[in-house]
């Protein structure tokens, strides 16, 4: 990606001892495991569609799940589990995570019929684009509307975390009351049956 587009336009991550890295998450090489994840979810899919007796198709996906999560593991000691760089290994291992846990829902929800605890996420499945797109919009105003010195955002945070001494704690509390905020929009959509399509 550097020698190809040059660092003018890669993101820049400061080292702990004052160096940069470059690197785009988007990046040329990233772009392959990225389309292996999904041709991994689109298989787990296909799996679950088929005619075949439901126990046998969810052995199938904990067999590919494990299989998934024991070779990006293997392969971690070569290529290191890199989110930020979307690595063949995080490829196999959050798949693998995945997989595991489609077979649980499915197992939950389908066979168990224990559906009530699903609502919120229900609620959220109805309008996933829409939600998405304005839960993006959201989180950038809040970067670029200040108060002061600060944005928005830094604000919010901070008032947390003078509650909340804990950063850890702090941070989680924002993010929960963020996907809450993002829930009551989808909710009064969902309440009015409104969905909106593309």
């Amino acid at each position: 990606d550097r020698t190809l587009f040059g660092e003018a336009h890669l993101y820049r991550e400061w080292l702990p001892d004052g160096g940069r890295i470059f690197f785009d998450p988007e990046g040329l090489l990233s772009t392959l495991p990225c389309i292996a994840q999904v041709i991994i979810g689109y298989f787990c899919g296909n799996i679950l569609r088929e005619k075949t007796e439901i126990h046998h198709r969810l052995l199938q996906i904990s067999i590919l799940g494990i299989a998934l999560l024991f070779a990006g593991w293997l392969l971690s000691y070569g290529c290191p589990l890199n989110k930020k760089v979307w690595s063949p290994t995080f490829v196999l291992v959050t798949c693998g995570f995945a997989s595991l846990l489609l077979v649980f829902l499915t197992w939950l929800i389908d066979i168990r019929k224990k559906q009530k605890w699903g609502y919120p996420f229900h609620v959220f499945g109805t309008n996933p684009l829409f939600i998405y797109i304005v839960a993006g919009v959201l989180a950038t105003l809040l970067e670029v509307i200040t108060v002061g010195e600060s944005s928005l955002q830094e604000k919010i945070y901070t008032s947390i975390w003078s509650v909340l001494p804990d950063a850890h704690l702090a941070s989680l509390i924002y993010a929960l009351l963020f996907i809450g905020f993002n829930y009551l929009i989808v909710w009064g959509l969902y309440k009015k049956q409104l969905f909106i399509k593309i």
